[in-house]
Formats: structure tokens, C-alpha cells, sequence
């Protein structure tokens, strides 16, 4: 939970205090609390949270916002932080893995010509044949125009 203290908040109309709640932020306003307008939106919350469980709750003198934990492959996911930064980063493939998705779609979508070529590179990757430049082995894929 998120607590967000605010002197008097307690004496406003439930129509001056709403929270957007999306899969990986929140977005609190509070309009006319003594004259002024206040909001706190957070993006890149460190973990999904569940957007139909989470609410607010009006205290006098505060607002408690509760993320709903979304249940990951075990239990729910162990919050360190409320946001995190580096979490687009994180989703982003490492680029050994983007390349290898690469061919293994070329692979599945290739003719018969095309798989001869991916098999014999990926064969002689394994076994350690290929270079260590940027030669990925491909020697015969754009000889015979295509």
C-alpha cells in the first residue's frame, strides 16, 4: 500500500479523489482539497499489479492507495521498490536471443534452400567452425539471387 498524507483530505466529495490504475502505474488526483489540486502518478511500477482489485481508500487525514499483486508462476511477486527505472529494460531481449529467434523463424518460413543454409550455419556454430566476425556463415544465401 501507498500512503499519501493529506491534511483534510477526509472532508472532500468522493468525486474530487479518483485513481487511474493501469497494468504497470497508477495515477492519483485530488482536486479542490482547500483551494488547490494535487496529483502523484507513478509509471514503471516495479511489478504488474491488478488493475480491477486495486482501489484508494479516503482516511481524514490521508489516502491509502492498495496494488493489487498480480500472481506470478509461484506466489505473488516481492516488491523491493514501489517503481522501478530499469524495467523496460529488463523486458528487452538480449541480442544473442533476438538473432537466434531471427533465423529460427527464417527456418520455419524458408524454402528447402533456405533450411540447407540455416542448418549447415547453425551445425558449424555449434562446432565452433565460424569466425568470430560478423560472418554469420551464410556464404551461398545470396549467390544464386535471392
Amino acid at each position: 500500500a501507498v500512503y499519501v498524507p493529506l491534511p483534510g483530505v477526509g472532508t472532500l466529495a468522493k468525486e474530487n479523489v479518483n485513481c487511474q490504475f493501469e497494468k504497470a502505474s497508477f495515477d492519483l488526483i485530488v482536486k479542490d482539497l482547500r483551494g488547490k489540486s494535487y496529483r502523484l502518478k507513478k509509471d514503471q511500477l516495479e511489478h504488474d499489479i491488478d488493475v480491477d482489485k486495486s482501489k484508494i481508500v479516503i482516511k481524514a487525514d490521508k489516502i491509502v492507495i492498495k496494488l493489487a499483486k498480480v500472481k506470478g508462476d509461484y506466489s505473488y511477486d516481492y516488491w523491493s521498490k514501489l517503481t522501478d527505472p530499469k524495467r523496460n529494460d529488463k523486458k528487452k531481449a538480449n541480442p544473442a536471443a533476438s538473432i537466434t529467434e531471427l533465423m529460427k523463424d527464417m527456418y520455419e518460413s524458408g524454402d528447402d534452400n533456405m533450411r540447407k543454409i540455416i542448418g549447415e550455419t547453425m551445425l558449424k556454430q555449434q562446432r565452433g567452425e565460424l569466425g568470430s566476425g560478423m560472418d554469420m556463415g551464410l556464404g551461398g544465401l545470396g549467390e544464386d539471387g535471392m
